[in-house]
């Protein structure tokens, strides 16, 4: 199967669960192969001499194409493992990055858990789930892989799901919540997949919940914005930062140009150059030039951000 799980019960008593998604394992390695061969290709045909804005926008799409397939390449996990030990009491998830080049280990303490919450989005299509560990002193964590999309209703995804109710002997309940994650509403708990999750459900479901609110000294706080971002998509974001100023320094010239001349140059990929005249069509002129200068506030305003991103490694200042 290009995308699926595989469950291994150890002597030990653990539950395994090994993802795969192949699928992303071969778009990462065909962006990979575009984002290295378009610049191959090109060095080897040779590039026009040009102006000094054209030559460095081919230069900065040429390094901005094999950093983005490395930052896919180093950050996309095709292969994720879960492990859940009642003889250990944790919880651990490996995720491993293509070819075998960086492994990620998260590890946190199983607890014993009061219920387990499929939170889906309210009226999201596709409905993608979430599945939640509650714990006793109100403390959750994240189970759901990070590989593998959760839509209730499809088997893979029902036989995931009752693994991991079985295992952990808890009635998975699914809770739709709207954009913000306020007014939770529980529905009708999902079906366990093995008999002892399903007869343990019956007597030892759990009422409805509502939303739960951080009220407790050990609730998990909400994500903070501030986070930094890692060194490479830095770089990444600071390439295109580059190539989108350089570009609209183009487009900025061409506007300023055409207005101490009267004459505007517009090229486009279908329709090829033309040129606007104030003494021919003012309106045209009028209309093309006005979209330029918002093109260049609009895209400008993006290119600061990306560059800003990059030097300072946050992506939402504080307030």
């Amino acid at each position: 199967m290009l995308i699926g799980h595989r469950y291994e019960h150890t002597p030990d008593g653990d539950l395994r669960i090994r993802s795969h998604n192949h699928v992303l394992g071969g778009l990462v390695l065909m962006f990979l192969a575009i984002g290295f061969g378009v610049p191959t290709v090109v060095l080897m045909e040779g590039m026009k001499a040009g102006s000094l804005v054209n030559t460095l926008l081919v230069g900065l799409a040429m390094l901005l194409l094999p950093a983005m397939s490395l930052l896919a390449l180093w950050s996309s996990a095709p292969r994720e493992t879960l492990t859940l030990s009642w003889r250990n009491d944790v919880v651990e998830r490996r995720r491993r990055m293509l070819l075998g080049l960086r492994e990620q280990v998260e590890q946190f303490a199983l607890g014993r858990p009061v219920a387990l919450e499929l939170r889906v989005r309210k009226d999201a299509r596709p409905a993608i789930g979430t599945l939640w560990m509650i714990l006793p002193d109100g403390r959750e964590q994240c189970l759901s892989p990070g590989n593998f999309a959760l839509l209730p209703g499809r088997p893979s995804t029902e036989r995931w799901l009752g693994e991991v109710a079985g295992y952990l002997q808890v009635a998975v309940t699914r809770v739709e919540r709207d954009a913000a994650g306020a007014d939770a509403r529980p529905v009708a708990p999902l079906p366990a997949w093995r008999r002892r999750a399903a007869a343990f459900n019956a007597v030892h479901a759990p009422p409805p919940r509502v939303a739960r609110k951080a009220s407790t000294p050990n609730a998990p706080t909400a994500s903070d914005p501030n986070d930094r971002i890692g060194f490479l998509a830095r770089v990444v974001v600071a390439l295109f930062g580059l190539f989108l100023a350089v570009l609209e320094l183009s487009q900025a010239l061409a506007v300023g140009t055409a207005l101490f001349t009267g004459r505007l140059r517009v090229s486009g990929f279908r329709t090829g150059s033309h040129s606007y005249l104030w003494d021919e069509r003012p309106m045209a002129f009028s209309v093309h030039t006005l979209f330029g200068v918002v093109e260049v506030l609009v895209v400008g305003y993006i290119a600061w951000q990306c560059l800003r991103i990059s030097a300072t490694g946050v992506i939402k200042p504080p307030k």
